[in-house]
């Protein structure tokens, strides 16, 4: 499985998520009111909003369980003469599902006067207000999982790190050598990058780089990204099956 599939494999999840929330709303929380003991009441409404967003999201880890790990490689973009990584599975999948679910508790409800029933909020123009902003929502999360881009890339001038709205380039030449150090636990999601100092007295500039939404090995990007700032000549090989090659082999070979 590619991790464009597992990507989309996260909208039918997502989209559970979302009808689930709305049931619990709608069916599950009119029949609490019918349950004369509170605490089994509560423990029941409860036991829905937690399984409404459980239930999609460890379905989709245990579909995609394979496609979620993160190669120790990358893909050649041979036309831009860049590595690049696509957005990870392992971010994309969970984070569609929670926001789903989220939009999902955004629709604003009502209890019917009178009765054990729920309706949408009717006043003015406010219905119709909401559901477009949870659209606006659900729309977000199916382009960001359709998007292809590549989330970072690696070129002969620096490495580019692309969030959902902008992206971030760090310069080959503004970096110092001998980082960044291989990250450890949590802080797989960052590489600590040490810059030059601005002023030829000062001291070297400290900088987190997040790489958890690129789908590529966190110790093999580093060691890449040291590689690279340590070894300017095969810089503008990068983009090339070789260059790929002779990466693998030397980064690989350093353990890192």
């Amino acid at each position: 499985m590619t991790p464009r599939t597992a990507r989309l494999l996260a909208l039918p999840f997502a989209l559970a998520a979302f009808l689930l929330r709305i049931g619990v709303e709608f069916w599950l929380k009119p029949l609490t009111w019918r349950i004369d003991s509170t605490a089994v009441a509560l423990l029941a409404w409860a036991a829905g909003i937690a399984g409404s967003i459980v239930v999609p999201a460890v379905g989709h880890l245990l579909l995609t369980r394979e496609a979620r790990r993160r190669p120790a490689t990358f893909r050649i973009d041979s036309a831009g003469r860049r590595f690049t990584a696509p957005a990870a599975p392992a971010w994309a999948g969970p984070w569609s599902i929670i926001v789903a679910w989220l939009a999902g508790g955004l629709l604003i409800t009502e209890r019917v006067p009178g009765e054990d029933r729920v309706r949408f909020f009717e006043s003015g123009d406010a219905l119709v207000w909401n559901v477009l902003a949870v659209v606006a929502v659900l729309v977000v999360v199916a382009l960001v999982l359709l998007d292809d881009r590549p989330r970072l890339t690696l070129d002969e001038a620096g490495i580019t790190v692309r969030g959902l709205v902008r992206g971030r380039t760090v310069r080959w030449d503004r970096l110092l050598p001998g980082g960044p150090p291989a990250p450890a636990g949590k802080a797989f999601a960052t590489l600590v990058l040490s810059e030059q100092p601005r002023t030829p007295a000062g001291r070297p500039v400290s900088r987190s780089l997040a790489v958890g939404t690129a789908h590529v090995d966190a110790v093999f990007l580093a060691g890449s990204v040291r590689h690279y700032v340590e070894h300017p000549e095969p810089r503008s090989a990068i983009g090339t099956a070789p260059e790929l090659d002779r990466l693998r082999a030397v980064v690989g070979g350093a353990g890192s």
